[in-house]
């Protein structure tokens, strides 16, 4: 039987994706993750003069196995700041079909 995967998506401000993908990476040994940035404007976005502000954001994708899912969502939680108010918002769902990227282990240089 094949492993189950997730699939964790974070919205983010700007300016934080990569320390926070950093600290994924070496905390939680997570290596299957990246981030871009992102810009658009939601139906509550109040509308100054003739346009519309638009909000930006980062994007942290993440593909993990489903037993260590709840424990990364949390780190990606805290570590983004999602626990203030209108800091951004992250979710969770299932992999139909992944194949996570495993990285090659060091080898120590003449060996």
């Amino acid at each position: 039987m094949t492993e189950r995967y997730k699939l964790i998506t974070c919205f983010l401000p700007t300016g934080r994706g990569a320390q926070v993908l950093e600290r994924l990476r070496h905390e939680h040994g997570v290596g299957s993750a990246s981030y871009h940035h992102a810009r658009g404007v939601g139906t509550g976005t109040k509308r100054t003069r003739r346009a519309y502000a638009a909000a930006e954001r980062e994007v942290i994708t993440v593909l993990v196995p489903a037993a260590q899912a709840d424990e990364v969502f949390r780190f990606l939680f805290f570590a983004a700041g999602l626990d203030e108010p209108r800091a951004g918002m992250i979710f969770m769902e299932r992999a139909a079909r992944a194949a996570p990227l495993v990285l090659p282990a060091a080898t120590e240089a003449g060996a």
